[in-house]
């Protein structure tokens, strides 16, 4: 059993007698966040407002050679857009609890005359996780049956004969 370099979610990187799958071009980002304020006395004074969200984008390269697939593994990655899991390298997690795809560029690609792809490479994008609280209008609106019904009421008789005066 081959030793996984790193692993996101269902995708894995490996060196084994069966199987080549490279975790190449490894970079992260974090940044702070900030803005600046007007302020009557000319300066502007700086507001830290915690950081960004952390980035992470890596690249690997497939090889029908190497014991993979390049068509299925493109069609695998651009499956999994949108979704999170934590990133290994090693054993160990790196950065935060989760990781959302949110990029899968396809380039270099190798074909053989007949259009069968013999390589390409796959740069991944990764963006830290953040779980947002959905605000309880939006959770209770109900479904566009519902929407059209309360758009359509009117008051009962009982009710605009009350309000007159």
């Amino acid at each position: 059993m081959a030793a996984y370099m790193a692993r996101w979610g269902p995708k894995g990187f490996l060196v084994s007698p069966e199987k080549v799958v490279p975790f190449d071009s490894f970079t992260t980002d974090m940044k702070l966040k900030s803005d600046s304020e007007n302020d009557t006395s000319g300066t502007q004074p700086t507001n830290t407002r915690g950081r960004e969200l952390r980035t992470i984008s890596f690249e690997t390269q497939y090889y029908t050679a190497l014991g993979v697939d390049p068509r299925a593994q493109i069609d695998e990655w651009e499956s999994l857009i949108g979704q999170a899991y934590p990133l290994f390298i090693g054993a160990k997690r790196f950065g935060p609890p989760k990781m959302k795809l949110t990029q899968v560029s396809t380039s270099d690609l190798k074909l053989t005359p007949a259009g069968e792809m013999l390589s390409c490479k796959i740069a991944i994008s990764l963006e830290e996780y953040s779980e947002g609280k959905t605000s309880q209008l939006v959770s209770t609106a109900g479904t566009a049956d519902q929407k059209t019904q309360a758009l359509n009421t009117t008051a009962s008789k009982a009710d605009r004969a009350a309000k007159k005066v």
